[in-house]
C-alpha cells in the first residue's frame, strides 16, 4: 500500500485568503512535509488548498509563482513521490510547476467529462490539452485523476463506472481516485468497488476519508490512500500534521 500525505498550503500572495508570506507559508509546510516523512509516508502532495476562493481552471501567473517557490523552497526527502494539484482544476500549471520542481505527478480534479454544481460552477475537464501539453514536457509525469471529484454533483444520469472507463481508456489518467463528497469525508463503498473492477491493478487510489476506523476494509482493494485530515492535530484539516496521530495510523495500516 502506498501512503500519500497532502500538504495543505496556507492561502498563496495573491489569493484573497493570504495572510502570510512565502517564508511562512514555507515554514508551515516544511513543519508538516518533516512529521510526515518520519511518520513513514512514501510521498507527497502539494496543492493551494488555502486559495479559497478558489479559480475554476486557470489560476493567475502570481499563483503558479509562489507555488512553484514554495515546492523549490522546501527540503523533500528524494524517496518521496512529489505530486502537485493546482487547485480548483488547473492541470496545465500543475504540470509546469511539476515539471519545473522535478515533481512525479499532478493531481487533475475533472480530467475529462463534466461536474455540475461546484462552488465555482460547471467544471468541464480538458483531457485532450492534457495530454498534449504533457507530451511536450522534457519530463514523465503521471496524472492522478478523480473519478466523480468531491464537492461536485456528476451530471444526473452519471455513472461511476462509465467515467472511470472514460479516464482510463480515452482520458490517460494513469491513476483513478476515488473520494467522498468532500475534505475528509468518507467514500462510498460500493463505488470503490465498482472502480476497483475497472482499474488495473497498482492503479486506484482513495483521496478522501481515510480514518484509523476505516483503514482495514480499504487494504484489499485500493492500491493508494490520500490522506490528509486523518494526519492533522484534532483531525482539523486547518491543523499541521500529528506526527504521534500519522505515525500510528501508518502503522496500522502496514
Amino acid at each position: 500500500m502506498i501512503i500519500l500525505g497532502v500538504i495543505h498550503l496556507k492561502g498563496l500572495p495573491g489569493s484573497p485568503s493570504n495572510k502570510l508570506n512565502l517564508e511562512e507559508i514555507t515554514e508551515l509546510a516544511q513543519n508538516d512535509i518533516d512529521n510526515l516523512s518520519k511518520a513513514g509516508v512514501n510521498g507527497i502532495i502539494v496543492e493551494n488548498f488555502g486559495d479559497v476562493p478558489f479559480v475554476k481552471n486557470d489560476v493567475s501567473k502570481r499563483t503558479v509563482a509562489s507555488l512553484t517557490s514554495v515546492i523549490q523552497n522546501l527540503n523533500i526527502d528524494s524517496k518521496l513521490k512529489l505530486g502537485v494539484n493546482v487547485l480548483r482544476n488547473d492541470g496545465i500549471a500543475a504540470l509546469s510547476i511539476a515539471e519545473a520542481t522535478n515533481a512525479d505527478f499532478v493531481r487533475i480534479n475533472v480530467l475529462n467529462n463534466v461536474m455540475m454544481f461546484t462552488d465555482q460552477g460547471i467544471i468541464e475537464g480538458e483531457a485532450n490539452k492534457i495530454a498534449e501539453f504533457n507530451k511536450s514536457l522534457n519530463k514523465d509525469i503521471e496524472i492522478f485523476a478523480d473519478v466523480f471529484v468531491k464537492h461536485a454533483v456528476p451530471p444526473e444520469g452519471s455513472k461511476i463506472e462509465n467515467h472511470t472507463e472514460e479516464l482510463i481508456n480515452r482520458a490517460g489518467a494513469d491513476v483513478v481516485i476515488v473520494t467522498g463528497d468532500g475534505t475528509g469525508h468518507e467514500i462510498n463503498i460500493d463505488d470503490l468497488n465498482k472502480v476497483r473492477d475497472i482499474v488495473p491493478a497498482g492503479k486506484l487510489a482513495i483521496g478522501s476519508g481515510v480514518n484509523e476506523t476505516n483503514i482495514d476494509k480499504y487494504d484489499d482493494i485500493a492500491d493508494i490512500l490520500i490522506i490528509g485530515t486523518s494526519f492533522k492535530l484534532d483531525n482539523n484539516v486547518e491543523n499541521p500534521v500529528d506526527f504521534e496521530r500519522t505515525k500510528k495510523i501508518i502503522e496500522q495500516i502496514n
